[in-house]
């Protein structure tokens, strides 16, 4: 079964926040559902029934956060990977890889650039989120008052107490706050949108080495947490039955 991971800071978006109880439940249903590409055979009767209450229209949404696909009832939720898959599409994880050829197959990803043909209205959603995140007092960067320096400041030092957080938890080898923190703002560009998953992809590391564990089967020792950071290591899946 597949396993789906939902942003931490999901239900805090202000558009999010203003919609009714069934619509923050389908916009759930929507990840649930669609395959590892992000694509749904989208069924409102299906949504109605596990919602509870009639979904006919995705009206609500914003324009370009589910594209229709060939004048058909499939629909595309570029969202959808760049939550699931941190960068998407260079990874070699097998989750990923799946996906790159389901979306491949449906026409959306361009082989010869390595990336996923997005058509305008999502790059102004993809904007027009960003800008609607609440992070703190600030937004989906931290930032007070714009780029102030105060709140690039309070920003940094909020982001810091996720991170420390995450390495406190963390069971390998590791080092002072400051310095692995910094190591992990140095080794990756996108370090600010990995902050938001560490913890939760730490914790189902630590649930499937367990079961590998109860399966009686070769459990390695945690690496290093800079190794670990290094190495992208929240990336990793790991088979819990081999």
């Amino acid at each position: 079964m597949a396993k789906r991971f939902l942003d931490t800071g999901f239900l805090d978006q202000k558009w999010i926040r203003k919609l009714s109880s069934e619509k923050k439940i389908f916009l759930i249903y929507l990840m649930l559902k669609c395959d590892n590409g992000g694509i749904i055979e989208l069924d409102f009767e299906d949504a109605s029934f596990w919602i509870g209450k009639k979904i006919d229209s995705i009206d609500f949404l914003p324009e370009g956060y589910l594209i229709p696909l060939n004048n058909s009832s499939k629909y595309f939720m570029p969202k959808f990977i760049e939550w699931q898959y941190p960068n998407f599409p260079h990874s070699k994880v097998h989750q990923q890889a799946q996906a790159k050829n389901i979306l491949v197959n449906n026409g959306i990803f361009d082989i010869d650039n390595q990336c996923i043909k997005l058509p305008k209205t999502y790059i102004k959603l993809t904007q027009k989120l960003r800008k609607s995140y609440v992070h703190g007092n600030g937004n989906a960067n931290g930032n007070v008052n714009g780029n102030s320096k105060k709140g690039e400041y309070e920003g940094k030092n909020e982001e810091k107490e996720i991170f420390d957080v995450f390495r406190k938890d963390y069971p390998g080898t590791k080092r002072g706050l400051d310095i692995e923190f910094t190591n992990f703002i140095k080794k990756h560009g996108d370090w600010k949108e990995v902050l938001q998953i560490l913890s939760q992809r730490l914790q189902y590391q630590k649930e499937a080495r367990q079961l590998r564990k109860e399966n009686k089967l070769f459990v390695p020792e945690w690496k290093h947490l800079q190794t670990w950071i290094n190495q992208r290591c929240w990336e990793e899946l790991i088979n819990t039955e081999e």
